[in-house]
């Protein structure tokens, strides 16, 4: 393989005597890497051949290395939110970039959203929203900074467990993280004044088969599919009128807009209204609770 810093993924190991492609094999730069051995980290498992490498098996911790591209806007959008306070509302992976040669993104090995949020008895409708209002959160921060993420989808969010936060810095537990940034753009204007710009491939489907959408809008949609998804898996408050409101809304009802799209909310709308419900359901919580304890004391007296 080549040593020129400036190649572009996938890095890929070829067979020398066949020429044949090992998607599984670990790149001879990756695991002679100066700051890789530095850091103790050792490749052994492929996650995306030629992109992304980690090592699964072993003690804690674990991460994962991404090459990244020149050929997108990853690395300087990386390098911005990492310079942000990273406390919430900032759903950024903290994460580290190297220094020398091809730049590498060196993560934290967190689990899929779903492996943490799924109770054994299913989500109340509080928590659910709650796991909801830290989506919203995140994508708004994203685009108060005129950042759309662009191929937003399940895969794209990771939660750090108990046992991960406590092995990796400026991790926080059961917070939700994004990643993946490479079809991402920072743009000159923000949400509101933004026109469609043409859509990059992506994992969920545009509606009605759009090309090009306001890129801020376009990520509200596709928040409102993860939503779909993760209530479809394992929840009793699926068919709850408050949640299939809520996703209705973010997805809208899609016009093929050119200009600034209005046919879903912003990002931050959808927090005002999402927090503004979340307490309501709260204080619903309460008030019942309350109700049960009384109607309790009172049957309990009747009996005496």
């Amino acid at each position: 393989m080549s040593c020129d810093d400036h190649e572009d993924p996938p890095w890929y190991v070829r067979d020398p005597a066949t020429g044949d492609i090992d998607i599984l094999a670990i790149p001879e730069r990756l695991r002679n890497h100066p700051e890789l051995r530095q850091r103790g980290i050792t490749l052994t498992d492929t996650i995306k051949p030629g992109v992304v490498y980690t090592r699964l098996s072993g003690p804690q911790p674990h991460y994962v290395v991404k090459v990244l591209s020149y050929g997108n806007e990853e690395l300087p959008i990386y390098q911005y939110l990492l310079g942000l306070d990273p406390t919430s509302p900032n759903h950024t992976l903290p994460c580290t970039l190297t220094r020398s040669g091809h730049p590498l993104l060196i993560m934290p090995c967190l689990t899929t959203l779903l492996l943490v949020f799924r109770p054994p008895a299913g989500w109340t409708l509080y928590a659910l929203l709650g796991v909801f209002l830290q989506l919203v959160e995140g994508i708004e921060l994203l685009h108060r900074h005129r950042i759309a993420h662009m191929d937003f989808c399940l895969q794209n969010f990771l939660v750090a467990t108990h046992v991960e936060a406590a092995v990796h810095d400026k991790i926080v537990a059961q917070k939700i993280y994004i990643i993946d940034y490479d079809r991402s753009r920072r743009f000159d204007h923000g949400p509101g004044a933004q026109r469609a710009v043409k859509l990059p491939s992506t994992q969920i489907r545009p509606p009605n088969g759009a090309t090009r959408l306001d890129p801020y809008s376009w990520d509200v949609f596709c928040l409102g599919r993860v939503m779909q998804d993760i209530i479809k898996y394992e929840t009793p408050d699926y068919t709850h009128p408050i949640t299939r409101w809520y996703i209705r809304w973010l997805l809208g009802s899609e016009h093929g807009c050119t200009g600034v799209c209005r046919c879903r909310p912003t990002a931050q709308r959808a927090r005002q209204v999402l927090a503004l419900v979340r307490g309501l359901v709260y204080i619903a919580d309460v008030c019942v609770g309350w109700l049960s304890c009384t109607t309790e004391v009172i049957a309990r007296f009747l009996r005496s």
